[in-house]
C-alpha cells in the first residue's frame, strides 16, 4: 500500500510538468521582452541621433556664420584684412560647405568637423579674434 500511495502522489504531483511550463513561461517573456528592447531602442536610437545630428549642425552653422561676416567685412575694407587672410576664409567657407547635409555612412563627419574647427581657429587667430564656439546648456527635456 506504501507503493501505491507514492504512485498516486507522483501522478499528482507531476514536477516534469511543472517545470516544462515554468521554462515555457520564462522563454515567452523573453520573446516579449527582446521585442520591446528593440522597439525602444530604434525609439532612443533616432531621439539620440537627432540631438547629436542637431548639436553638429548649430556648431558648423556657428562657424559658416563668423566665416560669412569676416569675408564680406574683407571685401568692403580692403585694407584691414589681407588677401592672404581672405583666401583662408574662403578656404574655411570651402570645407564647410563639404560638410554632409544628410547622413551618409561613408562620410567622417568627426574628422571633417576637427578640419573645421582647426581652420577656424588658424582664421581666427590671424584675425586675432576671440571668437569660439560655446557650446549651449543641455536640454532639460529628458526622453
Amino acid at each position: 500500500m506504501a507503493g501505491t500511495t507514492a504512485q498516486e502522489i507522483s501522478k499528482e504531483l507531476d514536477l516534469d510538468g511543472l517545470v516544462h511550463l515554468e521554462n515555457m513561461f520564462v522563454e515567452y517573456g523573453r520573446e516579449d521582452g527582446l521585442a520591446a528592447g528593440v522597439r525602444n531602442g530604434v525609439i532612443e536610437g533616432r531621439v539620440m541621433g537627432c540631438e547629436k545630428g542637431f548639436e553638429l549642425s548649430r556648431e558648423v552653422g556657428y562657424y559658416a556664420g563668423c566665416a560669412q561676416v569676416w569675408k564680406t567685412l574683407a571685401q568692403l575694407d580692403k585694407d584691414r584684412i589681407s588677401e592672404k587672410t581672405l583666401k583662408k576664409i574662403t578656404s574655411l567657407l570651402e570645407l564647410i560647405s563639404s560638410f554632409p547635409r544628410q547622413n551618409q555612412l561613408d562620410d567622417d563627419v568627426i574628422a571633417l568637423l576637427d578640419r573645421i574647427r582647426g581652420k577656424f581657429k588658424t582664421v581666427a587667430s590671424t584675425l586675432q579674434s576671440s571668437e569660439r564656439f560655446a557650446d549651449a546648456p543641455k536640454s532639460k527635456m529628458f526622453y
